[in-house]
Protein backbone atom coordinates (compact mmCIF):
# COMPACT_ATOMS: atom_id res chain seq x y z
CA UNK A 1 0.00 0.00 0.00
CA UNK A 2 0.99 3.11 -0.93
CA UNK A 3 2.34 5.12 2.35
CA UNK A 4 3.07 8.82 0.98
CA UNK A 5 0.84 10.81 -0.10
CA UNK A 6 0.37 14.44 -1.87
CA UNK A 7 -3.06 15.51 0.44
CA UNK A 8 -5.62 18.21 -0.03
CA UNK A 9 -7.47 19.25 2.80
CA UNK A 10 -11.31 20.21 2.15
CA UNK A 11 -13.31 22.26 5.04
CA UNK A 12 -17.11 23.25 4.40
CA UNK A 13 -18.91 25.33 6.60
CA UNK A 14 -22.78 26.84 5.75
CA UNK A 15 -25.73 28.17 7.91
CA UNK A 16 -26.83 24.82 8.03
CA UNK A 17 -24.28 23.91 10.14
CA UNK A 18 -24.95 26.45 12.91
CA UNK A 19 -26.26 23.71 15.05
CA UNK A 20 -25.42 25.11 18.57
CA UNK A 21 -21.90 23.48 18.10
CA UNK A 22 -20.85 26.25 15.73
CA UNK A 23 -17.06 26.93 17.08
CA UNK A 24 -16.34 22.54 16.81
CA UNK A 25 -17.65 23.31 13.16
CA UNK A 26 -15.44 26.36 12.37
CA UNK A 27 -13.14 26.66 9.23
CA UNK A 28 -9.98 27.10 11.71
CA UNK A 29 -11.00 24.04 14.05
CA UNK A 30 -11.73 22.17 11.10
CA UNK A 31 -8.38 23.14 9.55
CA UNK A 32 -6.15 22.38 12.83
CA UNK A 33 -7.82 19.00 12.86
CA UNK A 34 -7.11 17.76 9.23
CA UNK A 35 -3.68 20.03 9.31
CA UNK A 36 -2.65 18.11 12.69
CA UNK A 37 -3.56 14.65 10.84
CA UNK A 38 -1.60 14.79 7.90
CA UNK A 39 1.58 16.07 9.77
CA UNK A 40 0.77 13.06 12.19
CA UNK A 41 1.23 10.51 9.09
CA UNK A 42 4.58 12.11 7.59
CA UNK A 43 2.53 13.25 4.26
CA UNK A 44 2.48 16.26 1.80
CA UNK A 45 0.31 18.42 2.26
CA UNK A 46 -0.31 20.51 -0.86
CA UNK A 47 -2.69 22.45 -0.55
CA UNK A 48 -6.69 23.58 1.09
CA UNK A 49 -9.70 24.10 0.08
CA UNK A 50 -11.86 25.92 2.00
CA UNK A 51 -15.71 26.77 1.07
CA UNK A 52 -17.25 28.69 3.86
CA UNK A 53 -21.06 29.91 3.87
CA UNK A 54 -21.64 27.04 0.89
CA UNK A 55 -24.51 24.81 1.81
CA UNK A 56 -23.44 20.46 1.60
CA UNK A 57 -26.52 19.88 -0.52
CA UNK A 58 -25.14 20.50 -3.78
CA UNK A 59 -21.39 20.85 -4.93
CA UNK A 60 -21.58 23.83 -7.09
CA UNK A 61 -18.88 25.15 -4.79
CA UNK A 62 -15.79 27.42 -5.96
CA UNK A 63 -13.20 25.30 -4.26
CA UNK A 64 -14.46 21.91 -4.04
CA UNK A 65 -14.37 22.43 -7.79
CA UNK A 66 -11.10 23.72 -7.48
CA UNK A 67 -10.14 20.61 -5.83
CA UNK A 68 -11.73 18.15 -8.30
CA UNK A 69 -9.69 19.84 -10.88
CA UNK A 70 -6.25 19.39 -8.97
CA UNK A 71 -6.98 15.71 -8.51
CA UNK A 72 -7.76 15.02 -12.47
CA UNK A 73 -4.04 16.82 -13.36
CA UNK A 74 -2.62 14.57 -10.50
CA UNK A 75 -1.54 17.43 -8.30
CA UNK A 76 -3.22 15.61 -5.10
CA UNK A 77 -3.80 12.20 -4.56
CA UNK A 78 -5.37 12.25 -1.12
CA UNK A 79 -8.16 14.33 -0.19
CA UNK A 80 -8.95 14.99 3.91
CA UNK A 81 -12.35 16.03 5.42
CA UNK A 82 -13.16 16.60 9.46
CA UNK A 83 -16.22 14.11 8.87
CA UNK A 84 -18.57 12.82 5.72
CA UNK A 85 -21.29 16.09 6.16
CA UNK A 86 -18.10 18.17 5.42
CA UNK A 87 -18.19 16.64 2.03
CA UNK A 88 -21.50 16.72 1.27
CA UNK A 89 -24.82 16.49 2.86
CA UNK A 90 -26.48 14.99 -0.52
CA UNK A 91 -26.59 10.78 0.03
CA UNK A 92 -26.54 10.18 -3.86
CA UNK A 93 -23.95 12.94 -4.59
CA UNK A 94 -21.64 12.32 -1.71
CA UNK A 95 -21.61 8.51 -2.63
CA UNK A 96 -21.21 8.91 -5.97
CA UNK A 97 -18.05 10.58 -4.63
CA UNK A 98 -16.67 8.14 -2.08
CA UNK A 99 -17.51 4.68 -4.02
CA UNK A 100 -16.75 5.95 -7.73
CA UNK A 101 -15.02 8.87 -8.25
CA UNK A 102 -12.16 8.68 -5.77
CA UNK A 103 -11.62 5.44 -6.34
CA UNK A 104 -11.57 5.76 -10.29
CA UNK A 105 -9.48 8.46 -10.10
CA UNK A 106 -6.66 6.99 -8.03
CA UNK A 107 -7.44 9.31 -4.86
CA UNK A 108 -7.30 7.78 -1.22
CA UNK A 109 -10.22 9.77 0.60
CA UNK A 110 -10.29 9.97 4.57
CA UNK A 111 -13.40 11.49 6.70
CA UNK A 112 -11.35 11.38 9.99
CA UNK A 113 -14.38 11.42 12.60
CA UNK A 114 -16.52 8.67 10.68
CA UNK A 115 -13.47 6.34 9.99
CA UNK A 116 -14.36 6.67 6.78
CA UNK A 117 -11.38 5.58 4.37
CA UNK A 118 -11.51 4.51 0.71
CA UNK A 119 -8.66 2.79 1.21
CA UNK A 120 -9.36 0.64 3.64
CA UNK A 121 -10.99 -2.65 4.29
CA UNK A 122 -14.67 -1.71 5.54
CA UNK A 123 -16.22 1.09 4.28
CA UNK A 124 -20.10 -0.49 4.99
CA UNK A 125 -20.91 2.81 7.33
CA UNK A 126 -20.15 5.23 4.56
CA UNK A 127 -23.81 4.72 3.36
CA UNK A 128 -25.14 4.81 6.57
CA UNK A 129 -23.36 8.61 7.41
CA UNK A 130 -24.03 9.80 4.38
CA UNK A 131 -27.92 9.06 5.15
CA UNK A 132 -28.03 10.60 8.43
CA UNK A 133 -25.62 13.56 6.60
CA UNK A 134 -28.36 14.08 4.58
CA UNK A 135 -31.28 14.06 6.89
CA UNK A 136 -30.06 16.74 8.77
CA UNK A 137 -30.73 19.47 6.15
CA UNK A 138 -33.99 18.00 4.81
CA UNK A 139 -34.81 18.13 8.21
CA UNK A 140 -34.07 21.74 8.41
CA UNK A 141 -35.09 22.68 5.29
CA UNK A 142 -38.83 20.89 6.03
CA UNK A 143 -39.19 22.83 8.89
CA UNK A 144 -37.94 26.31 7.56
CA UNK A 145 -40.80 25.61 4.61
CA UNK A 146 -43.11 24.74 7.68
CA UNK A 147 -42.42 28.10 9.34
CA UNK A 148 -42.54 30.50 6.22
CA UNK A 149 -45.95 28.42 5.23
CA UNK A 150 -47.40 29.00 8.79
CA UNK A 151 -45.94 32.76 9.01
CA UNK A 152 -47.90 32.76 5.13
CA UNK A 153 -51.27 31.28 6.54
CA UNK A 154 -51.30 34.15 9.65
CA UNK A 155 -50.87 36.84 6.25
CA UNK A 156 -47.62 37.95 6.72
CA UNK A 157 -45.75 38.43 3.56
CA UNK A 158 -42.79 36.37 3.10
CA UNK A 159 -41.43 37.86 -0.52
CA UNK A 160 -38.14 38.95 -0.52
CA UNK A 161 -39.27 42.49 -2.90
CA UNK A 162 -42.36 44.02 -1.91
CA UNK A 163 -44.69 43.73 -5.07
CA UNK A 164 -44.70 47.74 -7.32
CA UNK A 165 -47.07 49.89 -5.35
CA UNK A 166 -45.93 48.90 -1.85
CA UNK A 167 -43.08 48.67 0.54
CA UNK A 168 -41.96 46.63 3.73
CA UNK A 169 -42.94 48.45 6.51
CA UNK A 170 -39.80 49.79 8.79
CA UNK A 171 -41.35 47.91 11.96
CA UNK A 172 -42.17 44.53 10.62
CA UNK A 173 -40.92 43.35 7.18
CA UNK A 174 -43.61 41.61 6.88
CA UNK A 175 -46.06 43.64 6.78
CA UNK A 176 -46.63 45.77 3.48
CA UNK A 177 -47.76 49.27 3.32
CA UNK A 178 -49.24 51.68 0.34
CA UNK A 179 -45.15 53.23 -1.22
CA UNK A 180 -46.93 56.77 -2.35
CA UNK A 181 -44.89 57.35 -5.24
CA UNK A 182 -45.51 54.08 -6.86
CA UNK A 183 -49.45 53.43 -5.65
CA UNK A 184 -50.48 56.19 -8.10
CA UNK A 185 -49.11 54.58 -11.29
CA UNK A 186 -51.03 51.15 -10.45
CA UNK A 187 -54.26 53.24 -9.51
CA UNK A 188 -53.54 54.93 -12.60
CA UNK A 189 -52.86 51.89 -15.07
CA UNK A 190 -56.06 49.93 -13.72
CA UNK A 191 -58.13 53.08 -14.40
CA UNK A 192 -57.07 53.64 -17.90
CA UNK A 193 -57.27 50.06 -18.45
CA UNK A 194 -60.88 49.39 -17.34
CA UNK A 195 -61.76 52.21 -19.62
CA UNK A 196 -60.37 50.89 -22.65
CA UNK A 197 -56.32 51.31 -23.18
CA UNK A 198 -54.16 48.13 -23.96
CA UNK A 199 -51.09 47.48 -22.01
CA UNK A 200 -49.43 49.01 -24.71
CA UNK A 201 -51.07 52.07 -25.19
CA UNK A 202 -50.55 52.40 -21.39
CA UNK A 203 -46.99 51.51 -21.33
CA UNK A 204 -46.40 53.77 -24.25
CA UNK A 205 -47.57 56.64 -22.13
CA UNK A 206 -45.59 55.78 -19.16
CA UNK A 207 -42.15 55.57 -21.23
CA UNK A 208 -43.18 58.99 -22.77
CA UNK A 209 -43.54 60.47 -19.80
CA UNK A 210 -40.21 59.10 -18.28
CA UNK A 211 -42.01 56.88 -15.08
CA UNK A 212 -39.71 54.14 -14.18
CA UNK A 213 -40.80 50.75 -14.66
CA UNK A 214 -41.19 48.62 -11.53
CA UNK A 215 -37.25 46.57 -11.81
CA UNK A 216 -35.70 50.03 -13.18
CA UNK A 217 -38.14 51.72 -9.58
CA UNK A 218 -36.67 49.03 -7.40
CA UNK A 219 -32.91 48.87 -8.42
CA UNK A 220 -33.44 53.18 -8.19
CA UNK A 221 -34.64 53.03 -4.67
CA UNK A 222 -32.16 50.42 -3.16
CA UNK A 223 -29.71 52.82 -5.08
CA UNK A 224 -28.00 49.72 -6.89
CA UNK A 225 -27.37 48.47 -10.55
CA UNK A 226 -29.77 45.85 -12.21
CA UNK A 227 -27.15 42.81 -12.22
CA UNK A 228 -28.59 41.87 -15.45
CA UNK A 229 -26.85 44.25 -18.08
CA UNK A 230 -28.98 43.01 -20.93
CA UNK A 231 -32.16 43.58 -19.17
CA UNK A 232 -34.57 46.12 -20.65
CA UNK A 233 -35.72 48.94 -18.26
CA UNK A 234 -39.20 50.03 -19.54
CA UNK A 235 -42.34 49.27 -19.60
CA UNK A 236 -44.29 47.14 -21.74
CA UNK A 237 -47.91 45.17 -22.28
CA UNK A 238 -46.15 42.22 -20.53
CA UNK A 239 -45.41 44.63 -17.01
CA UNK A 240 -48.59 45.94 -17.90
CA UNK A 241 -50.66 42.94 -17.61
CA UNK A 242 -48.88 41.48 -14.76
CA UNK A 243 -49.89 44.46 -12.63
CA UNK A 244 -53.87 43.79 -13.77
CA UNK A 245 -53.84 40.10 -12.55
CA UNK A 246 -52.10 40.56 -9.64
CA UNK A 247 -54.51 40.60 -6.15
CA UNK A 248 -52.18 41.74 -4.17
CA UNK A 249 -53.75 45.35 -4.86
CA UNK A 250 -57.44 44.48 -3.35
CA UNK A 251 -55.87 43.52 -0.13
CA UNK A 252 -55.22 39.83 -0.85
CA UNK A 253 -51.65 37.86 -0.24
CA UNK A 254 -51.30 35.01 -2.84
CA UNK A 255 -48.33 33.00 -1.62
CA UNK A 256 -46.45 29.69 -2.26
CA UNK A 257 -47.14 29.91 -6.10
CA UNK A 258 -43.71 28.51 -6.29
CA UNK A 259 -41.48 25.93 -4.82
CA UNK A 260 -37.83 24.87 -4.73
CA UNK A 261 -38.01 21.07 -6.33
CA UNK A 262 -35.86 19.50 -3.70
CA UNK A 263 -34.14 21.17 -0.69
CA UNK A 264 -31.00 19.67 -2.63
CA UNK A 265 -31.67 22.07 -5.83
CA UNK A 266 -32.19 25.82 -6.37
CA UNK A 267 -34.78 25.31 -9.21
CA UNK A 268 -38.62 26.44 -8.57
CA UNK A 269 -41.62 24.61 -9.49
CA UNK A 270 -45.13 26.45 -10.38
CA UNK A 271 -47.44 24.87 -7.62
CA UNK A 272 -51.38 23.78 -8.16
CA UNK A 273 -53.73 26.48 -7.58
CA UNK A 274 -55.24 24.08 -4.70
CA UNK A 275 -51.65 24.61 -3.05
CA UNK A 276 -51.67 28.26 -2.84
CA UNK A 277 -51.91 30.03 0.00
CA UNK A 278 -54.46 33.16 -0.09
CA UNK A 279 -55.39 35.91 2.48
CA UNK A 280 -57.74 38.16 2.46
CA UNK A 281 -57.43 41.58 3.86
CA UNK A 282 -53.87 41.85 5.18
CA UNK A 283 -53.16 45.23 3.83
CA UNK A 284 -54.54 48.36 2.14
CA UNK A 285 -55.96 47.47 -0.58
CA UNK A 286 -54.81 49.77 -3.83
CA UNK A 287 -57.91 49.13 -6.06
CA UNK A 288 -61.31 48.28 -5.09
CA UNK A 289 -62.48 44.73 -5.92
CA UNK A 290 -65.24 45.72 -8.74
CA UNK A 291 -62.57 47.94 -10.66
CA UNK A 292 -60.03 44.79 -10.33
CA UNK A 293 -62.98 42.18 -11.77
CA UNK A 294 -63.67 44.62 -14.32
CA UNK A 295 -60.07 44.53 -15.45
CA UNK A 296 -60.08 41.00 -15.16
CA UNK A 297 -63.32 40.42 -17.48
CA UNK A 298 -61.41 42.99 -19.98
CA UNK A 299 -58.29 41.01 -19.96
CA UNK A 300 -59.60 38.10 -20.59
CA UNK A 301 -61.25 39.26 -23.56
CA UNK A 302 -64.80 38.72 -22.67
CA UNK A 303 -66.11 42.19 -22.73
CA UNK A 304 -64.33 44.31 -25.73
CA UNK A 305 -66.89 46.24 -27.35
CA UNK A 306 -66.75 45.71 -31.25
CA UNK A 307 -68.01 49.26 -31.84
CA UNK A 308 -66.44 52.77 -30.62
CA UNK A 309 -67.85 55.89 -30.73
CA UNK A 310 -67.01 58.63 -32.51
CA UNK A 311 -65.37 60.26 -30.09
CA UNK A 312 -63.17 56.94 -29.82
CA UNK A 313 -64.56 56.19 -26.20
CA UNK A 314 -65.68 53.03 -25.35
CA UNK A 315 -69.18 51.98 -24.29
CA UNK A 316 -70.12 53.09 -20.74
CA UNK A 317 -71.92 50.09 -19.30
CA UNK A 318 -69.89 47.45 -21.45
CA UNK A 319 -70.49 43.87 -20.11
CA UNK A 320 -72.55 45.23 -17.32
CA UNK A 321 -75.84 45.28 -19.45
CA UNK A 322 -77.91 41.86 -19.26
CA UNK A 323 -81.02 40.18 -20.62
CA UNK A 324 -83.23 39.30 -17.97
CA UNK A 325 -85.02 36.92 -20.39
CA UNK A 326 -81.83 34.42 -21.31
CA UNK A 327 -79.64 36.20 -18.75
CA UNK A 328 -77.01 36.66 -22.13
CA UNK A 329 -74.65 40.36 -22.28
CA UNK A 330 -76.39 43.12 -24.08
CA UNK A 331 -73.58 44.40 -26.16
CA UNK A 332 -73.32 48.26 -27.57
CA UNK A 333 -73.69 48.85 -31.46
CA UNK A 334 -74.16 52.04 -33.53
CA UNK A 335 -77.71 51.52 -34.99
CA UNK A 336 -80.49 53.65 -36.56
CA UNK A 337 -80.41 56.73 -38.45
CA UNK A 338 -78.70 58.91 -37.14
CA UNK A 339 -76.37 55.58 -35.30
CA UNK A 340 -76.52 55.76 -31.95
CA UNK A 341 -74.66 53.40 -29.35
CA UNK A 342 -77.48 50.91 -28.60
CA UNK A 343 -77.37 48.14 -26.13
CA UNK A 344 -78.96 44.76 -27.84
CA UNK A 345 -79.58 41.17 -26.29
CA UNK A 346 -76.87 38.97 -27.75
CA UNK A 347 -78.84 35.89 -28.06
CA UNK A 348 -81.60 37.83 -30.16
CA UNK A 349 -78.44 39.16 -32.30
CA UNK A 350 -76.76 35.74 -32.61
CA UNK A 351 -79.55 33.28 -32.66
CA UNK A 352 -83.29 35.34 -33.49
CA UNK A 353 -86.30 35.33 -32.58
CA UNK A 354 -86.43 31.43 -31.91
CA UNK A 355 -84.33 32.11 -28.75
CA UNK A 356 -85.15 35.59 -27.12
CA UNK A 357 -86.38 39.08 -28.45
CA UNK A 358 -85.11 42.29 -29.91
CA UNK A 359 -85.16 44.60 -26.85
CA UNK A 360 -82.84 47.13 -26.75
CA UNK A 361 -82.10 50.00 -25.49
CA UNK A 362 -79.67 53.60 -26.45
CA UNK A 363 -77.06 54.62 -24.23
CA UNK A 364 -77.96 57.90 -23.76
CA UNK A 365 -81.34 56.98 -22.25
CA UNK A 366 -79.75 54.10 -20.01
CA UNK A 367 -77.01 57.06 -18.53
CA UNK A 368 -79.65 58.84 -17.88
CA UNK A 369 -81.73 56.24 -16.31
CA UNK A 370 -78.39 55.31 -13.84
CA UNK A 371 -77.46 59.10 -13.35
CA UNK A 372 -80.75 59.55 -11.79
CA UNK A 373 -80.71 56.36 -9.83
CA UNK A 374 -77.29 57.48 -8.54
CA UNK A 375 -78.18 60.82 -7.64
CA UNK A 376 -81.39 59.90 -5.33
CA UNK A 377 -78.81 57.01 -3.41
CA UNK A 378 -76.06 59.98 -3.42
CA UNK A 379 -78.61 62.44 -1.82
CA UNK A 380 -80.08 59.96 1.02
CA UNK A 381 -76.44 58.86 1.66
CA UNK A 382 -75.24 62.94 2.32
CA UNK A 383 -78.13 63.21 4.66
CA UNK A 384 -77.73 60.68 7.15
CA UNK A 385 -74.76 58.02 5.49
CA UNK A 386 -74.95 55.97 9.12
CA UNK A 387 -78.57 55.51 8.73
CA UNK A 388 -78.52 54.50 5.11
CA UNK A 389 -75.85 52.03 5.70
CA UNK A 390 -78.12 50.62 8.49
CA UNK A 391 -80.72 50.51 6.33
CA UNK A 392 -79.55 48.56 3.52
CA UNK A 393 -77.72 46.09 6.43
CA UNK A 394 -80.89 45.26 7.61
CA UNK A 395 -82.25 44.95 3.91
CA UNK A 396 -79.81 42.44 2.95
CA UNK A 397 -80.22 40.57 6.21
CA UNK A 398 -82.54 40.52 8.52
CA UNK A 399 -81.10 37.66 10.59
CA UNK A 400 -77.21 38.62 9.85
CA UNK A 401 -76.42 39.17 13.62
CA UNK A 402 -78.13 35.65 14.93
CA UNK A 403 -76.53 34.19 12.45
CA UNK A 404 -73.27 35.68 12.69
CA UNK A 405 -73.14 34.53 16.76
CA UNK A 406 -74.44 30.87 15.48
CA UNK A 407 -71.16 30.44 13.76
CA UNK A 408 -69.44 31.51 15.92
CA UNK A 409 -70.39 29.37 18.70
CA UNK A 410 -70.08 26.61 16.36
CA UNK A 411 -66.01 28.26 15.65
CA UNK A 412 -65.63 27.93 19.28
CA UNK A 413 -66.37 24.85 19.72
CA UNK A 414 -64.19 23.51 16.53
CA UNK A 415 -61.61 25.25 17.93
CA UNK A 416 -61.75 23.51 21.51
CA UNK A 417 -61.94 19.89 20.01
CA UNK A 418 -59.13 21.02 17.96
CA UNK A 419 -57.24 22.06 21.24
CA UNK A 420 -58.66 18.30 22.69
CA UNK A 421 -57.37 16.32 20.01
CA UNK A 422 -53.75 18.00 19.80
CA UNK A 423 -53.47 17.79 23.91
CA UNK A 424 -54.64 13.70 23.53
CA UNK A 425 -51.51 13.48 20.57
CA UNK A 426 -49.13 14.84 22.63
CA UNK A 427 -50.06 12.22 25.46
CA UNK A 428 -49.84 9.53 23.21
CA UNK A 429 -46.65 10.78 22.41
CA UNK A 430 -45.44 10.48 26.05
CA UNK A 431 -47.04 7.18 25.97
CA UNK A 432 -44.80 5.81 23.63
CA UNK A 433 -41.55 7.21 24.40
CA UNK A 434 -42.13 5.91 27.84
CA UNK A 435 -42.46 2.50 26.60
CA UNK A 436 -46.11 1.83 28.13
CA UNK A 437 -48.00 2.11 24.40
CA UNK A 438 -47.25 -0.52 22.04
CA UNK A 439 -46.05 0.61 18.67
CA UNK A 440 -48.94 -0.19 16.73
CA UNK A 441 -51.77 0.68 18.83
CA UNK A 442 -49.55 4.00 18.78
CA UNK A 443 -49.56 4.49 15.18
CA UNK A 444 -53.67 3.47 15.09
CA UNK A 445 -54.57 5.80 17.48
CA UNK A 446 -52.55 8.24 15.76
CA UNK A 447 -53.86 7.53 12.20
CA UNK A 448 -57.42 8.21 13.60
CA UNK A 449 -56.61 11.54 15.95
CA UNK A 450 -55.51 13.09 13.02
CA UNK A 451 -58.30 12.54 10.87
CA UNK A 452 -60.54 13.90 13.43
CA UNK A 453 -57.86 16.81 13.80
CA UNK A 454 -58.17 17.77 9.99
CA UNK A 455 -61.91 17.26 9.85
CA UNK A 456 -62.72 19.86 12.62
CA UNK A 457 -59.72 21.97 11.44
CA UNK A 458 -61.91 22.19 7.80
CA UNK A 459 -64.54 22.84 9.87
CA UNK A 460 -63.12 26.06 11.33
CA UNK A 461 -61.76 27.17 7.78
CA UNK A 462 -64.79 26.98 6.49
CA UNK A 463 -66.64 28.88 9.98
CA UNK A 464 -63.82 32.03 9.55
CA UNK A 465 -63.97 32.27 5.73
CA UNK A 466 -67.77 32.77 6.28
CA UNK A 467 -67.61 34.85 9.46
CA UNK A 468 -64.61 37.15 7.40
CA UNK A 469 -66.74 37.20 4.44
CA UNK A 470 -69.94 38.48 6.43
CA UNK A 471 -67.94 41.00 8.11
CA UNK A 472 -66.31 42.17 4.67
CA UNK A 473 -69.74 42.48 3.57
CA UNK A 474 -70.43 44.68 5.98
CA UNK A 475 -67.42 46.76 5.07
CA UNK A 476 -68.29 47.05 1.65
CA UNK A 477 -71.64 48.81 2.15
CA UNK A 478 -69.83 51.32 3.98
CA UNK A 479 -67.23 51.85 1.41
CA UNK A 480 -69.86 51.74 -1.55
CA UNK A 481 -72.37 54.41 0.68
CA UNK A 482 -68.90 56.62 1.32
CA UNK A 483 -68.54 56.37 -2.93
CA UNK A 484 -71.94 57.38 -4.03
CA UNK A 485 -72.59 60.11 -1.67
CA UNK A 486 -69.31 61.84 -3.63
CA UNK A 487 -72.09 61.42 -6.76
CA UNK A 488 -74.41 64.29 -5.70
CA UNK A 489 -73.34 66.79 -8.48
CA UNK A 490 -72.89 64.01 -10.89
CA UNK A 491 -73.30 65.62 -14.73
CA UNK A 492 -72.10 62.22 -16.28
CA UNK A 493 -70.47 58.99 -15.77
CA UNK A 494 -67.60 57.04 -17.35
CA UNK A 495 -66.78 53.01 -17.74
CA UNK A 496 -64.74 53.46 -14.51
CA UNK A 497 -67.12 55.10 -12.18
CA UNK A 498 -69.77 52.79 -13.72
CA UNK A 499 -68.03 49.57 -12.72
CA UNK A 500 -67.31 51.04 -9.10
CA UNK A 501 -70.59 51.36 -8.25
CA UNK A 502 -72.92 48.91 -10.79
CA UNK A 503 -72.67 44.99 -10.83
CA UNK A 504 -75.22 44.65 -13.63
CA UNK A 505 -78.04 46.38 -15.38
CA UNK A 506 -81.32 44.57 -16.42
CA UNK A 507 -83.07 45.68 -19.18
CA UNK A 508 -86.32 44.27 -20.38
CA UNK A 509 -88.30 43.88 -23.30
CA UNK A 510 -90.54 46.26 -24.31
CA UNK A 511 -94.27 45.82 -23.30
CA UNK A 512 -97.62 48.00 -22.83
CA UNK A 513 -99.91 49.15 -20.19
CA UNK A 514 -102.83 51.13 -21.00
CA UNK A 515 -101.43 51.61 -24.48
CA UNK A 516 -98.18 53.46 -23.24
CA UNK A 517 -94.93 51.25 -24.67
CA UNK A 518 -93.01 50.40 -21.35
CA UNK A 519 -89.61 48.96 -20.79
CA UNK A 520 -87.80 48.36 -17.18
CA UNK A 521 -84.50 49.01 -16.08
CA UNK A 522 -83.28 47.31 -13.49
CA UNK A 523 -79.99 48.11 -11.63
CA UNK A 524 -78.09 45.98 -9.36
CA UNK A 525 -75.42 47.98 -7.65
CA UNK A 526 -71.83 46.67 -6.28
CA UNK A 527 -72.18 44.65 -2.73
CA UNK A 528 -75.63 45.96 -1.98
CA UNK A 529 -77.55 44.31 -4.87
CA UNK A 530 -80.97 46.27 -6.09
CA UNK A 531 -81.84 49.58 -4.17
CA UNK A 532 -85.63 49.53 -5.04
CA UNK A 533 -87.37 48.29 -1.70
CA UNK A 534 -84.76 50.10 0.24
CA UNK A 535 -86.84 52.09 3.29
CA UNK A 536 -85.72 54.91 4.63
CA UNK A 537 -88.46 56.58 6.62
CA UNK A 538 -86.86 59.70 8.33
CA UNK A 539 -85.15 60.05 4.58
CA UNK A 540 -87.95 59.31 2.55
CA UNK A 541 -89.86 61.85 4.68
CA UNK A 542 -87.61 64.47 4.82
CA UNK A 543 -87.69 64.58 1.19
Amino acid sequence: MKNNFHVGIYARLSRDDNNGNLESMSIANQRQILSDYVTEKGWILVDEYVDDGYSGTNFDRPDFKRMIRDIEIGKIDCVITKDLSRLGRNYSMTGYYTDEYFPEQNCRYIAINDGVDTMGANNDFAAFHNVINEYYPRDISKKVRQVKRTNAEKGLFMGSRAPYGYKKSPEDKHKLIIDEDAAPIVQRIFKEFVNGKNGRMIAETLNYEGILCPRAYYYQRVERENPRKDEVMSWNSSTILQIIQRQVYIGRLIQGQRQVVSFKSKKRRLTNPDEWIIVENTHEPLISLDVWEAAQEIRKGRYYPRTKRDDHELSIFVGLVKCPDCGATMPASLRGRPQKLTYRCGTYTNHGKSACSSHNIREEILEEIVLKDIRRYARLANQDKELMIKSISKMLAKDSESEGSRMLDELKRAEAKIEEINFAVKNLYKEKISGKMPETFFYNLLHDYEAELKQHEEIAEKLRERINKQQVEESEIARWTDKISECLELKSIDRFLARELIDSIYVSAYYKVNGETMQDVTINYKFVGNLDGLEIEPLTAAM
